[in-house]
């Protein structure tokens, strides 16, 4: 099974750093592996996200 992290798709994320690991403005130090693999659903608030959270790239527009 290929499973895709919802970060890619968040509005928040940065990308990667020198030091090889993926970044957004939750986490700038680094995003923790069970966020970045959707152990842990980041469509909420969670301790240390610095008042981010998942926020997608898609949102639907209104009609």
């Amino acid at each position: 099974m290929v499973i895709f992290s919802q970060c890619l798709d968040c509005k928040n994320f940065i990308g990667k750093k020198d030091n090889n690991t993926f970044h957004c403005k939750a986490y700038p130090d680094g995003i923790p592996e069970d966020v970045f693999w959707n152990k842990i659903n980041h469509e909420k608030n969670i301790e240390g996200d610095n008042g981010y959270k998942f926020e997608s790239l898609n949102e639907s527009t209104p009609q």
